[in-house]
């Protein structure tokens, strides 16, 4: 019986510790943190866009605070509306991934070269991933995805627009 619990307790922590590294390793945290933008957060400009052969660029959460801080990019919110209204980053566009055919016509006016950072509600949601991908199939150059997302700007407190309900 003890020996089972060691066994079972055993296979907890290898699996934990697994998706502890592969969460870092996705958001380029922790062990995979590069050490040369520990000083400094590199501007968004010199990051590679994203193409048929690269993959998406994510930024961190102090990354996408500076940017929206410049006012530099649009941020896109690619969750349900039903999201979005609860709460979601302050000035940011709802484009939900399922609705983009029909919401593309609010990006008319936004030109294909303007930075744009798209987030959903943070790792667990791919969404970002996807829309991001569709936006630059769609002509726009310069997307960015904050992986981190609502969850993670919400946490630090940065400026939102909530519902009042």
């Amino acid at each position: 019986m003890m020996r089972q619990a060691f066994r079972e307790a055993g296979m907890l922590l290898f699996f934990a510790t697994a998706l502890g590294f592969l969460y870092t390793a996705a958001t380029g945290k922790g062990l995979f943190a590069d050490p040369a933008s520990a000083s400094s957060v590199e501007p968004a400009k010199t990051a590679t866009p994203l193409t048929g052969d690269h993959a998406p660029v994510l930024i961190s959460l102090d990354e996408a605070r500076t940017l929206f801080e410049s006012g530099e990019a649009l941020f896109i919110d690619s969750r349900h509306e039903f999201d979005y209204q609860l709460g979601h980053i302050s000035g940011a566009v709802n484009i939900p991934l399922k609705e983009i055919e029909n919401k593309k016509n609010s990006l008319s006016s936004v030109p294909r070269d303007k930075l744009l950072i798209v987030y959903c509600d943070g790792a667990e949601c791919n969404s970002s991933i996807e829309l991001s991908s569709k936006l630059f199939q769609s002509g726009y150059s310069n997307v960015r995805i904050f992986f981190g997302g609502w969850r993670e700007w919400e946490a630090a407190r940065l400026p939102i627009v909530a519902s009042h309900d």
